[in-house]
């Protein structure tokens, strides 16, 4: 009986070790790969833009203000033309019926006997009242004597559109004075009258 052959341990070593490199191969193998797909994974994602900062909101033009709602300065109505156009030395009162001034024509001297004079004009369909007492009553002034404080309408002309009225005063000293008083009066159409009473006042530049 021949004895069983005893096995190499030398010739089975190379089998091994080559087993174990190919399986070092194969690992190493497949590390690489995660890695170039690790690598392929990140060039391919996109970096998210960064994100935009609001714009800060325009600055909102205001409305113009419309009608009444408009701030700022009071502007001062209109006036009647005739009004605003008056020459220096006479005030006026200008309304939808008629038309009075209080005129100082001058030149007027400190001691000497003056006047003013006060001019009612009817609008149409207006006329002057024929009937009507007129009388201009006047406030006391320093530095001016009258020859009457009422002056009525015994004074007045009368005309049929037309009221004028002299006002005497006495200037006692030069300088600017004030001359002021309440002017009665009436026009009429052919179906109503009206009876009015205004404030005049004017200064009266005395050499």
């Amino acid at each position: 009986m021949q004895p069983a052959p005893r096995s190499d341990s030398k010739s089975r070593t190379p089998g091994r070790a080559a087993h174990a490199a190919v399986r070092t191969q194969l690992a190493l193998g497949a590390v690489i790969s995660l890695s170039l797909l690790g690598i392929a994974a990140s060039c391919n994602k996109e970096t998210p833009p960064a994100a935009e900062e609001p714009l800060a909101p325009a600055a909102r033009v205001a409305d113009a203000p419309k009608g009444n709602d408009a701030v700022g300065p009071a502007t001062a109505p209109a006036t009647d033309a005739k009004a605003a156009a008056a020459p220096a030395g006479v005030s006026r009162v200008s309304e939808g019926a008629f038309e009075l001034a209080i005129a100082a024509p001058g030149p007027y001297e400190a001691g000497k006997a003056s006047e003013v004079s006060i001019v009612l004009d009817a609008k149409e369909p207006y006329h002057v009242n024929d009937k009507y007492p007129y009388k201009f009553k006047l406030k006391p002034a320093e530095n001016l004597s009258y020859a009457a404080d009422v002056v009525g309408k015994d004074r007045a002309k009368l005309e049929k559109m037309r009221v004028t009225l002299p006002v005497a005063f006495t200037p006692q000293k030069a300088g600017r004075h004030l001359l002021s008083g309440q002017f009665s009066f009436s026009v009429c159409t052919d179906e109503k009258c009206l009876i009015e009473k205004r404030e005049l006042s004017l200064d009266v530049d005395v050499k």
